[in-house]
């Protein structure tokens, strides 16, 4: 047996095995690409403009004014924008888009658009299970994506014609036209396959961080340092609670000074247990992470007591945030969001043809066999 065959079962097996998951997690990143900008351009219809007689009203004016309409779960977040007709965004048991002029909800944001995104995100992750369902989803989805590794590492070579010369290099490297089905599959798999082997690879071993805590810790090992514990620190019930003395505008206006050309700051509303309010301020467009910083406040006085931007993570903070935004690939920009979505559209067909390739060569032979029989 060559090492291609040693190669080439597993990845058949593999591919037959966990093909279907593979296609539906594919075929949901291509409609996941553009969320961020297509949430963007949604929310664009609750921009109004800004009254030149008008000031803005004060962050806590208007978080006091709206606060029986908030519901009863407590607040999540405070988001505002460095562009004055843009709304305030209180999240909480969902979101309200307040004007900053008048105070007024102007609504829920485009639940449409964020609802589609949402299905999508949980069809990709857990299959659209709930509750503890989507532990068994997640555990099929995983051990789908870890397949999917393997399928196309082993494709890389798989993919590359048994005798190289320029002839059948072309033959695998450009679309061309076939005379049969057969030919035309076998064309695609071979040419989506080799074109988009490395940014996938990239896409599947950056899954797999969110999948599994071994893969998780191995990225903060490989930066020389230790794994974090999660839920390491005091319980709620044993913590002090710390009061509320500095106005939040006060704080969002100390948070503005830290970066002059910011576009977004989010705070994260506090819990009585927290000693500092954390904002985040953010110069690029949500999705890149080396343009992100974080900033703590603390609740009492409203000194700076941390300040904290992207580049002063430890080296393994910085990859396994990085590691989030590469999967999607905001961490490129527009550019490698695109190549991202054209690469899972190439998965999507690499998935069809591959499923296809096998049924022509292993099981329609079968059933040929089989009419020829009850024929005879």
């Amino acid at each position: 047996m060559t090492f291609r065959d040693l190669l080439y079962w597993p990845h058949l097996v593999c591919g037959v095995t966990a093909g279907i998951l593979i296609f539906i997690m594919s075929v949901t990143g291509v409609l996941l690409t553009y969320e961020r900008q297509m949430i963007s351009w949604a929310e664009g219809d609750y921009d109004r403009s800004a009254p030149t007689d008008k000031k803005a009203l004060s962050v806590d004016e208007i978080l006091i004014k709206n606060q029986p309409s908030f519901g009863e779960k407590p607040l999540r977040s405070v988001k505002i924008e460095n562009n004055p007709e843009a709304p305030l965004v209180v999240r909480g048991d969902d979101y309200y888009y307040i004007n900053r002029y008048t105070g007024e909800i102007l609504g829920n944001g485009p639940k449409g658009v964020k609802g589609f995104f949402s299905d999508m995100r949980s069809l990709h992750r857990w299959l659209l299970m709930e509750g503890e369902s989507r532990g068994t989803a997640r555990m099929f989805t995983g051990a789908a994506n870890l397949m999917f590794l393997f399928i196309v590492l082993s494709g890389m070579y798989l993919w590359i014609p048994k005798v190289i010369n320029k002839e059948n290099i072309k033959k695998v490297i450009f679309f061309r036209k076939t005379k049969s089905s057969r030919a035309r599959d076998f064309n695609w798999h071979n040419v989506m396959g080799i074109w988009s082997a490395i940014p996938l690879a990239v896409i599947i071993a950056t899954a797999t961080v969110f999948y599994y805590s071994w893969a998780n810790n191995l990225v903060y090992t490989l930066a020389g340092e230790e794994p974090p514990v999660r839920g390491r620190g005091a319980s709620d019930a044993n913590a002090p609670t710390f009061d509320q003395f500095v106005p939040f505008e006060s704080m969002f206006d100390k948070a503005e000074t830290m970066r002059e050309n910011w576009t977004t700051i989010t705070m994260t509303y506090s819990k009585p247990t927290d000693e500092n309010i954390r904002f985040s301020v953010d110069t690029g467009n949500g999705g890149e992470p080396h343009k992100k910083a974080d900033l703590y406040l603390s609740r009492a006085d409203g000194t700076t007591a941390k300040w904290e931007p992207y580049q002063d993570y430890s080296a393994g903070k910085q990859a396994r945030f990085y590691i989030r935004f590469l999967h999607t690939g905001e961490a490129m920009g527009i550019i490698g969001q695109t190549i991202a979505g054209i690469v899972s559209l190439f998965a999507a067909f690499l998935v069809w043809t591959g499923l296809a390739l096998a049924y022509r060569k292993y099981l329609k032979p079968v059933f040929k066999k089989k009419r020829t029989r009850v024929t005879t």
